[in-house]
């Protein structure tokens, strides 16, 4: 299952954004989805994206300075 729901994701310009902690559970659930299985070429470059967009968001999100 590909990213999809209330993350925010604008297909035009292939823009996804963490925005809302649900976001940020939903991205984290198919992370360690992704995690746990043997991936192609595109889910392999999804799991690149979750991660950069779940650092963002936490850098912007999650206390520290």
């Amino acid at each position: 299952m590909p990213i999809t729901g209330s993350m925010h994701i604008n297909y035009m310009d292939e823009r996804i954004d963490i925005v809302t902690e649900n976001d940020y559970l939903k991205a984290l659930d198919r992370f360690l989805e992704l995690c746990g299985s043997e991936k192609t070429g595109e889910e392999l470059k999804e799991l690149l994206l979750l991660i950069d967009l779940m650092e963002k968001y936490e850098r912007e999100n999650c206390g520290g300075s």
